[in-house]
């Protein structure tokens, strides 16, 4: 059942079957150390899969509840996989808008365990790099994230090549080189393509249309956008599928489609409504209702989206 979980957490991520699986696991004739060892592989998975759902507040309790099991059975691997499991917390508490000096720690503290693990030390530094991206030391993250993805390249890891790039990108976007911007972009979605997984596909699809809308380009945008949109509502992510329509609707609104930008950010604005509140999804909602206002009063001098400047 977990390799389906994980099966799912790749196609069309959903919780159904990992909370069936941690309701069985308990009564299972397995030993208490293997019990408990197969639940925290589970909230792993849960956790992931919470932050793909945009649930991150159930993400970080099953995150938490992995790494506290791993770390109670101590022994040298579990120590290794509740570092694993410090690295997908650390991700989640960026969602979460959490102190950038707490995410970093928690990498930093994850670091420790990983020594004698070449794919898990160069993880933990690409995890790193992201973690200085969101303290917005955009020069030290990208030296990081360039050594993480040396790494991560010689060992084969084309999937964590492809997160090292997304965040390449957003340094460069966020330091305002739009050039290296585009270039890295590029080579994001050829990366992504190259794995062949939708995900990653549509990582490197929404971080050049962000490249293409600072860089004024709304054709290209909307093209990106809509091969974007297409594959997040297959894959069943509503955050992404909100932020999807937010970005469209700014590019209609600047070719001075008013119809067309009314309509995605309405969708926008429904679909953040819908997703567990944070600080991000409300302010999204009201910078939607905003520009929403502002349209209805034929002004298209929108709000610009979240464009990796803030």
């Amino acid at each position: 059942m977990l390799a389906f979980a994980w099966y799912q957490f790749w196609t069309r991520p959903s919780s159904e079957t990992l909370i069936h699986l941690l309701e069985l696991v308990p009564s299972s004739n397995i030993g208490k150390e293997s019990i408990l060892r197969y639940m925290a592989e589970a909230h792993i998975c849960l956790g992931r899969v919470y932050v793909k759902l945009a649930r991150c507040e159930e993400a970080c309790k099953a995150l938490e509840d992995a790494r506290r099991d791993f770390l109670k059975l101590g022994t040298p691997s579990d120590r290794v996989r509740a570092a694993h499991a410090s690295l997908y917390l650390s991700d989640a508490w960026c969602y979460q808008q959490h102190a950038g000096s707490e995410v970093e720690k928690v990498v930093r503290e994850a670091q420790g365990d990983l020594k004698g693990d070449p794919k898990g030390s160069a993880r933990a530094l690409m995890y790193l790099g992201e973690a200085l991206w969101y303290r917005r030391c955009f020069d030290d993250a990208l030296e990081t994230l360039d050594r993480a993805k040396e790494s991560l390249g010689k060992l084969g890891c084309r999937v964590e090549v492809v997160e090292c790039l997304i965040y390449i990108t957003r340094s460069y976007a966020l330091k305002g080189a739009l050039e290296e911007c585009l270039e890295t972009g590029k080579e994001l979605l050829r990366t992504a393509r190259s794995v062949g997984a939708n995900e990653l596909i549509s990582d490197g699809l929404v971080g050049l249309s962000r490249c293409y809308i600072r860089m004024e380009n709304y054709d290209d945008a909307l093209d990106t956008l809509k091969e974007s949109l297409s594959i997040h509502d297959k894959l069943g992510y509503p955050k992404l599928v909100a932020i999807d329509l937010e970005l469209s609707g700014y590019a209609y609104a600047k070719k001075g489609d008013r119809l067309g930008a009314t309509i995605a950010y309405e969708a926008a604005k429904k679909k953040y409504d819908e997703m567990e509140q944070t600080n991000q999804t409300r302010d999204s909602s009201c910078d939607c209702g905003e520009n929403l206002r502002k349209l209805e009063q034929r002004d298209m001098e929108l709000k610009p989206p979240y464009l990796y400047d803030s």
